[in-house]
């Protein structure tokens, strides 16, 4: 008799039940800092197994000993990240607005904040999670809209210095802290904070990074590691246009 004659209607329940729970939990680590975490894990679990197949002794027995130990330093050191997770089971799916085209709604903000000189930094998450550079900032998880925008970035109030993180078609965090570049090669002398904290996320990560510089009102774009400026609308649109296509991929 072979595995599939055995295969009942409780077995297929039990598969189901196991994929669910699995999908579930890989949406709630993707967009977080333990999701570079449990990749580091899966790594050193693959040492593991490789060190007990090849019966590499000395190995083995470190992991053997250190395994507990790593596990509960974990969940003390990601504790908020479990509450969060679990608090959004518990709140289950809740409906959120879309935004009808994020491209059309970014442009008209940077094009406004632009004609009136208004700084303004708005990253784009493409395939590298940007949840983390977040964490300083305020969680806003609502639909991409350009009033929005203007407002954030328009205002004298808290969050109008630190970046936007769009993901998707939601404005995730607003007030984000972003990572200095410290490039010194190349560096123009007339480009500011904003610029460089560009730039610096771009070298760590893939997103796209708009800016809006408030002394010229020129429009630069910050990708793959690279700073332009005095970016055309046109090759701005075609970039996000880009950038979203890319992430759905």
């Amino acid at each position: 008799m072979t595995i599939l004659d055995r295969f009942g209607p409780m077995d297929a329940l039990d598969v189901v039940i196991l994929a669910t729970l699995l999908y579930h939990g890989y949406r709630l680590l993707i967009g977080s800092r333990a999701w570079n975490v449990l990749r580091g894990l899966a790594a050193l679990g693959a040492l593991w197994a490789m060190a007990a197949a090849l019966g590499l002794v000395g190995t083995q027995w470190v992991f053997d000993r250190f395994a507990p130990v790593g596990l509960l330093a974990l969940v003390i050191v990601f504790q908020p990240e479990l509450r969060a997770a679990l608090e959004r089971v518990g709140r289950g799916r809740s409906p959120r607005a879309v935004a009808g085209d994020p491209v059309r709604e970014i442009m008209d903000a940077v094009r406004a904040l632009s004609s009136r000189k208004v700084g303004a930094l708005i990253a784009v998450e493409r395939s590298t999670p940007l949840a983390e550079h977040g964490q300083q900032g305020t969680l806003l998880d609502t639909a991409v809209r350009a009033e929005l925008l203007e407002t954030l970035f328009d205002s004298h109030g808290p969050l109008h210095d630190g970046a936007v993180l769009i993901q998707g078609d939601r404005i995730a965090y607003a007030g984000a802290i972003l990572p200095l570049s410290d490039r010194q090669e190349g560096w123009e002398a007339q480009l500011g904070t904003r610029h460089r904290a560009a730039l610096g996320l771009a070298e760590v990560a893939d997103a796209l990074v708009v800016v809006v510089s408030e002394e010229r009102g020129t429009v630069s774009l910050a990708r793959d590691g690279r700073l332009t400026t005095n970016v055309a609308p046109s090759d701005l649109v075609k970039a996000l246009r880009d950038a979203y296509v890319e992430a759905k991929t």
